[in-house]
């Protein structure tokens, strides 16, 4: 669309947009667990849905013989206690902190990115990048 033709450009595009969509899609399972409806405008239900989300992965990841237990026995129930049992073994393995080293992470590493290459306009990437960061809805 901007007229850039070299293969070369378009790769790092799209390796760039690709990595911004990939954390923006954590972004997404964090928020649906403890985002605030208000500002999110729905009712997160990625764990009665049993969605393979993050969240879910990356505490199973961590979690000890029992956590997990606790998770697969109560992950992808419609009942609000089921629900309340999952998010407490989230707390457990301080699942907001995880995803805030993340969220850290992954901004640098992006940043970095963005502004070693040579071949686009940083603004391109940035302004994108500015938009998600540490967004709540």
């Amino acid at each position: 669309m901007a007229g850039e033709t070299r293969p070369e450009a378009l790769d790092l595009a799209q390796g760039i947009c690709v990595q911004i969509g990939q954390y923006f899609q954590i972004q997404d399972d964090f928020l649906d667990c403890y985002g605030d409806p208000e500002v999110i405008g729905k009712v997160g239900t990625d764990i009665e849905d049993s969605k393979c989300c993050w969240i879910v992965c990356t505490a199973l990841e961590v979690a000890s013989d029992s956590q997990k237990e606790i998770i697969k026995s109560n992950y992808g129930q419609k009942d609000p206690a089921a629900v309340a049992r999952v998010k407490a073994v989230y707390e457990e393995l301080g699942m907001k902190g995880r995803f805030g080293a993340y969220e850290a992470e992954s901004y640098e590493r992006l940043s970095a990115l963005i502004s070693e290459q040579k071949l686009l306009p940083e603004g391109v990437f940035t302004n994108l990048l500015q938009k998600i960061y540490k967004r709540s809805k």
